[in-house]
């Protein structure tokens, strides 16, 4: 049984370290020997596609999967059972359609892999076979919640409902027709407004997003034409056979490795010796050590639950007070996803389709001056509380915490220039990335195991797996909102209501800003993006500059209550109430915003250097 509880995390680490050698031999290959494996990044595409879900599946199992509950938090405990109790069966009707859905594209593909060789269906089985492993980590995450009072429903009568509902599917094909509402209601153009309102209400009773994307356009295709759901659907696993999208775990098995592996003390330390004898040093510091992080895994969380824990117990231990310990910790950790390497902007790239390298080069500069207004603003309340400056590092200390950070530091230089020098492409240097850091970890510092690097790949898998379930529904929710021209309504709206491009961006940013306070980030970059695009382009609005200014105002959101993921994870490694770091943040987004409000009004601070170095 052990062994069937840990099936993800087996196959899904083996899997990940095959794709990690794979994309290994083809760096490799082309570069020493110049002959390409051309088989390789087909192989990884397909294989990344079993890792991802197997991923959704883990998060399934540990109900991980981005969620808002700043609404169900005040309900009564009776009520949280019902709207549990539903959310639950939201999910397992998303799963049956995963099954279906994921059967009706094996039987019906022709086509082959065309470097490999062999038959689509390769592909496409991933759906069904990994989604009825989904469904037995369904029915035990329910026999835990029946057990711990949560829902209402035992994991035996989903057991039970699953047995109909295939029957229905399969064995009563006019029963299942039944089951169809637009046999009893012709809702026309009207069925896009009554999925979007019930998106909403599901979502904010705690339905995780991207679940409550899937059930959405199940709702909606049933209002409609149910046949045309079976072409949507393809974009369920064609979504995620990007190469691009590659890059995305192993930029995120890079930020673990690099806690795992005492990379991120010997950062600190050096941050330590350079910043810490000036007014607010350990701010300073603190804000440094992240600015140096951010090179390495592009994450924000990543940072404030990495370097966080370090980064609190060493002001603490200066006499900072816990609500400034808290706010900086918090503030800098959004520097991680303007400096390149950016899982947002590899996020933003993919969705918009633009140059990641580009994107990369124009995160630089925003990311300085973000740390140049959080360093300003921290000199300033350090001044006021007077915080005491740390002693002055020596000369012979300063070259010793460098030498033993000089590795750390070189990750961020080698991920950026193998990109800019066109030596690997951004995949390529998410794997550069992971493989230094395992190098470093195992063989310089010598604190990562093969143990560890294995648990490392699993966390890697649970983590991607929740970018790769909102890819997946997303892209599904996309094509009924590209059918209904939702973009282009909306769009109409901002036209009428605008008139320069200018007042469009204000609009945009109040828009992210408010709905920043109550949905995640992640799920903010896949929902409201593909609709503000279009936008963006029929206001001549440079795509580039677009991308860095959503990410930042994106970045806000994740320190602005209800919803400031980061305000929470810091709250947790510091071991301190949310409400502490959310006063501490305040005073920190004020610089915050200021950037924000510069670069909108003054775009070319952006574009400037992505335009002279890749015109």
């Amino acid at each position: 049984m052990k062994i069937i509880n840990k099936l993800e995390e087996w196959i899904g680490g083996v899997l990940f370290i095959l794709i990690f050698l794979i994309l290994l031999a083809q760096i490799v290959s082309r570069q020493f020997f110049d002959s390409p494996l051309s088989w390789s990044e087909e192989l990884a595409r397909l294989l990344f596609v079993y890792v991802g879900m197997l991923g959704i599946s883990i998060g399934i199992r540990n109900q991980q999967h981005v969620f808002i509950d700043f609404v169900t938090n005040w309900l009564p405990d009776s009520i949280k059972r019902v709207t549990n109790t539903l959310v639950q069966l939201l999910i397992f009707v998303c799963l049956i359609g995963f099954i279906h859905f994921g059967l009706k594209l094996v039987f019906k593909a022709e086509n082959e892999l065309f470097s490999l060789g062999i038959s689509e269906k390769w592909l496409y089985i991933t759906l069904p076979i990994i989604a009825c492993l989904m469904l037995v980590r369904f029915f035990q995450a329910q026999y835990d919640n029946f057990k711990n009072n949560t829902t209402y429903l035992p994991a035996t009568f989903f057991i039970i409902l699953m047995a109909i509902a295939l029957a229905i599917l399969y064995f009563s094909p006019d029963t299942y027709k039944l089951l169809r509402l637009s046999n009893y209601a012709k809702l026309g153009s009207n069925a896009v407004y009554v999925t979007l309102i019930f998106w909403l209400v599901i979502m904010f009773i705690g339905t995780p997003v991207g679940w409550s994307l899937m059930i959405s356009t199940l709702l909606y295709f049933s209002m409609t034409r149910w046949n045309l759901s079976q072409y949507a659907a393809e974009k369920l696993v064609s979504s995620l056979d990007s190469f691009t999208l590659l890059s995305v775990p192993f930029f995120i098995l890079t930020g673990i490795l690099m806690n795992t592996g005492g990379i991120t003390e010997r950062i600190f330390s050096f941050a330590r010796t350079l910043l810490g004898h000036y007014r607010g040093g350990m701010g300073h510091v603190n804000i440094g050590a992240s600015l140096i992080f951010s090179g390495m895994s592009g994450s924000a969380l990543a940072d404030a639950g990495g370097l966080g824990q370090l980064e609190i117990k060493a002001m603490r231990d200066a006499g900072y007070d816990d609500d400034i310990c808290g706010g900086i910790t918090a503030a800098s950790c959004i520097i991680g996803p303007l400096v390149p390497p950016s899982i947002a902007m590899i996020i933003y790239g993919v969705i918009s389709n633009q140059s990641i390298a580009k994107l990369f080069i124009a995160g630089f500069v925003p990311g300085v001056l973000v740390t140049a207004a959080l360093m300003a603003m921290n000199y300033f309340v350090a001044k006021k509380r007077g915080y005491p400056r740390s002693p002055k590092a020596t000369l012979l200390e300063r070259c010793d915490a460098f030498k033993k950070a000089i590795w750390a530091v070189l990750t961020p230089v080698i991920i950026i220039g193998g990109i800019f020098s066109g030596i690997f492409t951004p995949t390529e240097a998410a794997v550069i990335a992971a493989f230094y850091s395992i190098v470093i970890g195992m063989f310089v510092y010598r604190e990562l195991t093969l143990v560890k690097l294995f648990q490392s790949c699993v966390e890697a898998m649970a983590i991607t797996g929740v970018t790769v379930l909102m890819v997946m529904t997303v892209t599904f929710f996309g094509d009924m909102i590209a059918r209904e021209q939702v973009a282009m309504k909306i769009a109409n709206f901002f036209v009428s209501v605008a008139d320069s491009p200018i007042m469009v961006l204000v609009m945009i940013n109040l828009l992210l800003l408010f709905l920043g306070m109550f949905i995640d980030a992640l799920a903010l970059q896949f929902l409201v993006l593909p609709m503000l695009i279009p936008i963006a382009m029929h206001f001549g609005i440079d795509l580039i500059f677009f991308g860095v200014m959503t990410t930042l105002n994106m970045m806000i959101g994740i320190l602005t209550p209800p919803m400031g993921m980061a305000l929470f994870v810091v709250a947790r490694v510091g071991n301190m109430p949310v409400s502490t770091v959310a006063k501490g943040v305040l005073p920190f987004l004020v610089p915050i915003f200021v950037t924000l409000v510069l670069i909108t009004i003054f775009p070319q601070i952006i574009t400037f250097i992505p335009n002279l170095l890749m015109p």
